[in-house]
């Protein structure tokens, strides 16, 4: 199209729109204080400032945070509760020790009256019958019906810490499968605390 000297006075040539925009024709004709929008999103600060300005950048760093934080309540909270049972093993181990000390000492004593009841059985058929009436049947029959409840007695009580002794190791047993399952469960939950740390990662 041909412009003639009418359009050009009316018209001039530098009132175009882009005349006077500095930003599409380059940065040299720019004052040293002036910015543009480039420039400042070129900042690392300023680009950390729009990335957390934008809504789904914050909900999937708020959303990771709250779950990292979750999980790592969970964990503490399985390891508290490994910890309670690794001291509850303990204390029955000791217990159960104890126990067993107790029977064995128990038998031992048992064995002794025994072996002390027959010593003196074979003592009174030595000395013979005549000597065995003379002393009075009475008496070596309450001895040995005491010798007898005495046995008795220890066997009872062996018993009783036998049974005591099934006892705690049925306890033990239970505390063992409960440490065992919740070993599984924190190494579950430490899995995914790492899973957790990766997604972090990569969102960062």
């Amino acid at each position: 199209m041909r412009r003639t000297a009418f359009s050009l006075m009316i018209v001039p040539p530098e009132s175009h729109r882009y005349a006077k925009a500095t930003f599409h024709e380059g940065v040299h004709r720019q004052a040293p204080g002036d910015s543009t929008p480039w420039r400042d999103v070129a900042s690392p600060l300023n680009r950390f400032k729009m990335w957390w300005l934008a809504p789904a950048a914050k909900g999937t760093m708020t959303a990771a945070w709250c779950m990292t934080i979750v999980m790592g309540a969970y964990c503490f909270s399985i390891q508290q509760d490994a910890k309670g049972t690794y001291l509850l093993n303990n204390v029955l181990l000791r217990t159960l020790h104890e126990e067993a000390m107790r029977a064995d000492a128990n038998q031992e004593r048992a064995n002794e009256l025994q072996e002390y009841l027959k010593q003196r059985l074979e003592k009174l058929e030595a000395g013979g019958k005549a000597a065995s009436r003379n002393m009075g049947g009475d008496a070596v029959k309450e001895g040995l019906i005491n010798h007898e409840l005495e046995i008795s007695r220890e066997r009872v009580r062996s018993d009783s810490i036998h049974q005591r002794n099934q006892q705690l190791v049925d306890e033990l047993l239970k505390v063992r499968q409960e440490l065992a399952v919740t070993r599984k469960k924190h190494s579950a939950a430490l899995s995914e605390i790492d899973k957790l740390q990766k997604l972090l990662k990569a969102c960062t």
